[in-house]
C-alpha cells in the first residue's frame, strides 16, 4: 500500500491533463490513494499567467468533483488563499457539507507570497480546529515559507497539526531536522526529498514523522518515475518492515485519518 500525501490538479499549460495524470500515474506506480489541492488557487502564480488563479472555494469545488469519481482511492486538500479571501461562512458551509471529503487545509506561502508567521493565517487555524484538519505547508529556503516559522506557529498551537509539505525545499532540510525536533506537532512529506533524508528523520526524530508525498504530476506524466521516487518505492535505503511501511502509508492514514481498506 502507498498513499501519496501530496498532490495536484491545475489547469497550467504542463497540467491540463492533471486529472488524467494523476490517475496514470497511481495505476502505473501502484499508489492506493492521493490527497489532492488545486494549484489554480495560488493567489500569485509563479509558475503560470495570473489568469489562472481562480478563488478557493471554486478551486475546492474542482477538486471535490475528482475526488467523487473515486473517493476510495482520492481525498482532497482545501488550498487557501489568506492573502485575498476572508474565511466566510459559504467556505465553512461547504466544508461541512463535504468533510468526508477533506482531509487538510494547503498553505502555499511562496504562492501567496505571505510569510506563514502572517496575522492573517490566524482566521485559517480557527476554520482547522473547527473542521478537524492538519494543515499542509509548503516550507522552503525562501523569506515566506522557511520552516523555521513553522516550527514557532506549531509549538503557539499544540492542538493542530501541520506537515510540513519538502522538508525545507532548495536546502540540505538540516533545518527541517530542527523543526521537527522543535515541535513535535510538526509532520513532514517526501516531496523531492532524498530518502536517505526521510530515513534520519524515522530514525533520529520519530518513525511517526514523516510520510511519502510526491508533489505529482508537477513534473508531467512521470512525474513519478524521477529516480528519487523509484529510490522509494524500491526501498532503495533497506528500511525494515515497519518503517518502510510507516513511511509509505501507514503515517499519512494517522495524520490524515484516511480510513480505507488495506
Amino acid at each position: 500500500m502507498i498513499i501519496d500525501a501530496h498532490a495536484h490538479i491545475a489547469t497550467w499549460p504542463t497540467l491540463k491533463e492533471s486529472e488524467k495524470m494523476i490517475l496514470v500515474s497511481m495505476e502505473k506506480y501502484a499508489i492506493g490513494f492521493s490527497i489532492i489541492s488545486d494549484c489554480d488557487c495560488s493567489e500569485f502564480p509563479s509558475l503560470d499567467k495570473p489568469s489562472h488563479s481562480v478563488n478557493s472555494l471554486l478551486g475546492l469545488r474542482h477538486v471535490i468533483s475528482f475526488v467523487k469519481k473515486d473517493p476510495f482511492r482520492l481525498g482532497a486538500a482545501f488550498w487557501i488563499r489568506p492573502v485575498k479571501e476572508k474565511v466566510t461562512p459559504e467556505m465553512k458551509e461547504y466544508i461541512k457539507k463535504n468533510r468526508e471529503y477533506i482531509y487538510a487545509l494547503k498553505f502555499h506561502p511562496f504562492e501567496s507570497q505571505m510569510k506563514i508567521s502572517d496575522k492573517r493565517l490566524l482566521p485559517y487555524l480557527e476554520l482547522a480546529r473547527e473542521f478537524s484538519l492538519p494543515i499542509l505547508v509548503h516550507t522552503a529556503k525562501d523569506e515566506f515559507s522557511d520552516i523555521k516559522m513553522l516550527a514557532n506557529l506549531a509549538n503557539d498551537n499544540k492542538d493542530l497539526n501541520f506537515i510540513a509539505a519538502h522538508l525545507q525545499l532548495c536546502s540540505d532540510n538540516t533545518d527541517g531536522l530542527l523543526a521537527l525536533k522543535k515541535a513535535d506537532n510538526i509532520y513532514a512529506d517526501t516531496a523531492w526529498v532524498p530518502m536517505k533524508m526521510a530515513k534520519k528523520v524515522l530514525l533520529t526524530i520519530g518513525d511517526n514523522r514523516i510520510m511519502f508525498g510526491s508533489d505529482n504530476p508537477i513534473d508531467g506524466y512521470d512525474t513519478l518515475g524521477n529516480p528519487m521516487y523509484e529510490d522509494y518505492f524500491h526501498n532503495k535505503c533497506k528500511l525494515p518492515g515497519r518503517l518502510y511501511h510507516n513511511l509509505m502509508y501507514r503515517n499519512a492514514m494517522e495524520v490524515y485519518k484516511i480510513h480505507i481498506k488495506i
